[in-house]
């Protein structure tokens, strides 16, 4: 059947329909379907974990006075009613403290799937070597277990 058959003929345009919604002439849309599916599940999977909400972002907040090409590293502040996080991110390292101190375990996720972990002192120091670039987030494993927002580095 041409392109244009169905143009003059409703029952060509009907045919050719239902050709396209015939699941058995597309092996792939039930894989698609799960995958779909799947991917919905995962829309709350972090809802019970606490959150630390972004206050602060150098590139944002001296956008038009900095030199995005100069050697200053980028702040990130990180809060909560309780809780302040605050990171430097450098060329080659990320370094924190959690505001109140407290020693936790922290583990920077990145989100093609890498965790790499560290242990933040006594005084709530850490440092983390910076991974590649794209989305990061921050996860304190002391219960409650909280999270940053995912931020591209």
């Amino acid at each position: 059947m041409g392109r244009l058959d169905w143009y003059d003929d409703d029952n060509a345009l009907m045919a050719q329909l239902r050709q396209a919604l015939d699941r058995s002439r597309h092996p792939e849309t039930e894989r698609l379907t799960q995958s779909a599916k799947a991917c919905f599940t995962w829309r709350t999977v972090d809802e019970d974990l606490a959150r630390l909400e972004l206050t602060y972002d150098s590139n944002v907040a001296e956008s038009a006075f900095r030199d995005h090409a100069s050697d200053t590293p980028r702040m990130l502040v990180y809060e909560n009613a309780d809780l302040t996080v605050e990171l430097e991110v450098g060329e080659d390292v990320l370094m924190g403290q959690v505001v109140p101190a407290r020693p936790d375990k922290i583990v920077l996720e990145h989100a093609r799937g890498d965790l790499f972990e560290t242990q933040a002192d006594d005084a709530g120091f850490f440092l983390l070597r910076r991974p590649v670039k794209g989305p990061v987030r921050l996860r304190l494993k002391t219960e409650p277990q909280i999270v940053t927002e995912w931020i591209p580095i």
